[in-house]
């Protein structure tokens, strides 16, 4: 594991048809390749757990940007920066034959990097425990 910079963790100890789910992420991870998308490096089992090692993201879930801002409305171009995001990677995910069954705010995370000396956030997809993967031929 010293090979990754930053990385996300996510360790389970689990029953068969979990450990199944989480195999099926990891399978479905490895077909996505999007900047919107949370990158997947490996996966696995240590100490009798699943180990999934993926990209690390340093920001805020979706659901914490709007709690933070939950006395006012938040700008349209705020909305219509973090809308295009989701859905190019969303895109990304259904032209691969993909359904992502648990999007919702928590699973979109914001990232802030600075570009051309303006901070705007940087949305990235995770958490495809519950997706459908492609049907084979």
């Amino acid at each position: 594991m010293e090979k990754y910079e930053k990385i996300k963790v996510v360790r389970r100890r689990m029953f068969s048809d979990e450990r199944l789910n989480a195999q099926n992420e990891c399978q479905v991870l490895k077909l996505l390749n999007h900047p919107n998308i949370i990158e997947y490096y490996e996966n696995f089992l240590e100490d009798k757990a699943l180990t999934i090692a993926m990209e690390y993201a340093p920001g805020r879930s979706l659901v914490d940007y709007i709690q933070k801002h939950c006395n006012s409305l938040l700008d349209e171009d705020i909305i219509l920066h973090f809308l295009v995001q989701i859905l190019l990677a969303l895109y990304h995910v259904h032209n691969k034959l993909i359904l992502h069954r648990e999007l919702k705010t928590q699973n979109i995370l914001l990232d802030n990097p600075f570009l051309h000396n303006q901070c705007l956030e940087f949305v990235r997809i995770c958490e495809f425990l519950f997706v459908h993967p492609p049907l084979e031929d």
